[in-house]
């Protein structure tokens, strides 16, 4: 039971660290395919690529997540409450996208 609460902890820690980079304009790793280099920054051209910087940021949000919630006591909370939460990020994050790639067609 703890593994399994840990495990939401972290995707749900993932999915928050996932979407909140780019939305927020934070800055991050950027890499340039063009160019062949990689620098922090907030805002990218038509051909750099936010997306290992948002990975990058929400792998260590979720490592993050799991080892606090492995060292905290177990809760009571009910195992439905956690992992519709946890789904409910990540749910978030596809609406999120979704509505970005349809606002562009």
């Amino acid at each position: 039971m703890r593994e399994l609460r840990t495990a939401l902890a972290a995707v749900g820690a993932f999915a928050v660290g996932y979407l909140l980079p780019g939305t927020l304009q934070l800055p991050v790793l950027i890499y340039d395919p063009v160019a062949r280099g990689a620098h922090f920054g907030r805002v990218t051209n038509a051909v750099q690529m936010r997306y290992y910087g948002d990975l990058i940021v929400a792998s260590i949000a979720s490592l993050a997540a799991a080892a606090i919630a492995w060292k905290l006591p177990p809760r009571r909370t009910p195992l439905t409450i956690a992992a519709a939460t946890a789904l409910s990020l990540v749910a978030l994050d596809v609406l999120f996208y979704l509505s970005r790639l349809l606002a562009a067609m």
